[in-house]
């Protein structure tokens, strides 16, 4: 199974009274996934499903993501994919969509969690973080149809993206 991981882009800061959970991305936040997602157009085949955190800031950058890559179902948010969730929680998500045949899927979410998540699927150990800077986008593919270990396949900041566009 493809998994395809993407932390959100920019967000607005935080401010006195505004839930976290409402923050949107920035007008160069936007932008700069735009340009990104020129690349992954070319790069990601369209997921069977993409999986993205309820905070709206990770919405806004599925909707990108889901807009260049063809995929025209519905986002399913996903409440394991808040930002201080344990990796194995999302792990759980993931396994039962291995067992599903899901051939690919894309993960939307957050710091520090997607870094673990990615240690977890990488080495097999929910401590280990990889982090990711915002707009990144990681390819990994499991090993087998049995576990979720997975062998890293790409990695892509937002610069880089721009490069190649």
């Amino acid at each position: 199974m493809w998994i395809y991981l993407l932390r959100h882009g920019i967000a607005e800061d935080s401010r006195s009274g505004q839930p976290d959970e409402q923050r949107a991305l920035t007008q160069e936040g936007w932008d700069r996934l735009e340009i990104a997602a020129k690349t992954w157009q070319k790069l990601v085949p369209t997921p069977e499903l993409v999986l993205t955190s309820p905070l709206l800031r990770a919405r806004e950058t599925a909707q990108v993501l889901a807009k260049a890559v063809g995929f025209a179902g519905e986002l399913r948010h996903e409440d394991t994919l808040v930002p201080h969730v344990r990796p194995e929680q999302t792990i759980t998500v993931l396994e039962a969509e291995l067992l599903s045949q899901t051939a690919s899927l894309a993960v939307v979410g957050h710091e520090p969690h997607l870094g673990y998540l990615l240690g977890s699927l990488l080495t097999g150990h929910p401590h280990i973080s990889i982090p990711f800077q915002r707009g990144s986008l990681v390819g990994v593919e499991t090993e087998s149809t049995s576990n979720l270990i997975a062998g890293l396949r790409f990695s892509l900041g937002q610069k880089l993206c721009a490069k190649l566009t």
